[in-house]
């Protein structure tokens, strides 16, 4: 007979690289502990090849799944639960994404298993209010014997979350790595704007401050970071909005040491880590009136929640006209993310949801397995 371990199961979906970048933090924090992880790879792509299997610290089975119906994926996913269960004992299975959380609950339902489920489905959306209805009650009721709960990446996502499968959700914190906290704070010679957001309404309000604020002469840089289709990029690029290459931390960072503002706008929820990284590193930020950036800014205090794109305007005036102004907000912003955003906030936020109490024991589950 002999004890064995726990491990942690994800299962995921791994074609789009976001997810994947989101599936590296929490696998990377879970093997510090010294806890093995396996993935179950749903619709293996392009992704996954290279440097992002090596970034992901768990031992990946690709499962053949694409092109199949929900159905038969459950079939899949069912068959080789059976296959790892009789090697492993799970302590947690987390299932990332929407696919996996429309298959998973299933699969797991006969499953002889006995740990933690955790679902991200990274949706805030259902569908009308009667299919998201019936699908909370099912997925509810395949996973009744578990301890399940949802996690999410912003406020409104927990609450539709929340709603959904009955359990409070974790809000996760951003989690903002050391450059952002360590690089030095000095503004750029040429007063200098840093944006993105989500959608097309984002790009046309930067698109339309550029011009405001430039007219025929260039006076203000506005540097556009986020993801941009062909159409976006030719219209900002007509607006002489700058679009650099994809900039990685440090670059992201050492960009940010030099920027006057930060803007960041969207209609809905917006991902908070931009926001998190910005104010780490201490620019005045100007964001949009949504849930999850009411939640990272304190209004007038570590930046403006702006209502309206006349009201964006004048408090974007109002910072690029005050220097005092702009390092009084930058330096509380700093402060608020040292207390809120590090990685350490992040870590302990994503253990506590697992269910492990502390970062500095490894958990285990001693099970009598015959040899």
């Amino acid at each position: 007979m002999r004890q064995e371990e726990a491990c942690v199961l994800h299962v995921a979906a791994v074609q789009d690289p976001n997810a994947l970048r989101a599936l590296s933090r929490t696998t990377q924090v879970i093997a510090a502990m010294g806890v093995g992880q396996v993935l179950l790879a749903l619709d293996q792509g392009p992704a996954m090849d290279g440097t992002w299997a090596a970034a992901l610290a768990v031992e990946v089975r690709p499962l053949r799944c694409a092109g199949l119906s929900l159905a038969r994926r459950i079939r899949v996913l069912q068959a080789e639960l059976s296959r790892l269960l009789r090697e492993r004992t799970p302590c947690a299975v987390h299932l990332h994404g929407i696919v996996p959380f429309l298959v998973g609950p299933r699969a797991l339902k006969g499953a002889a298993m006995h740990g933690r489920v955790l679902c991200s489905p990274n949706r805030m959306h259902f569908g009308p209010p009667w299919a998201a209805g019936l699908l909370g009650r099912l997925v509810q009721s395949q996973l009744a014997r578990f301890d399940y709960a949802p996690i999410a990446a912003s406020v409104m996502e927990a609450q539709v979350l929340s709603k959904l499968l009955n359990r409070a959700a974790e809000v996760l914190p951003p989690p903002v790595s050391e450059p952002f906290f360590a690089v030095a704070r000095h503004e750029s010679a040429q007063p200098s704007i840093l944006a993105e957001g989500a959608g097309d309404e984002a790009v046309d309000v930067v698109t339309r401050l550029c011009v405001l604020l430039n007219g025929r002469h260039p006076r203000v840089q506005i540097l556009w970071l986020g993801a941009t289709g062909p159409r976006a990029a030719a219209q900002l690029a007509a607006a002489t909005v700058a679009l650099p290459d994809a900039l990685d931390e440090a670059r992201r960072a050492h960009a940010l040491a030099h920027a006057w503002l930060y803007l960041e706008m969207s209609a809905r929820d917006a991902p908070a880590l931009g926001v998190a990284q910005a104010m780490a590193a201490g620019v005045p930020c100007l964001v949009s009136d949504v849930p999850g950036h009411r939640a990272l800014i304190h209004h007038g205090e570590t930046g403006f929640v702006c209502t309206s794109e006349r009201d964006l305007v004048e408090k974007v005036v109002f910072l690029l006209r005050n220097r005092a102004e702009r390092r009084r907000i930058g330096e509380a912003a700093r402060a608020e993310a040292g207390r809120r955003f590090t990685e350490r906030d992040y870590q302990r936020a994503l253990l506590r949801a697992y269910g492990f109490a502390s970062d500095t024991r490894r958990p285990e589950v001693r099970v009598l397995v015959a040899n």
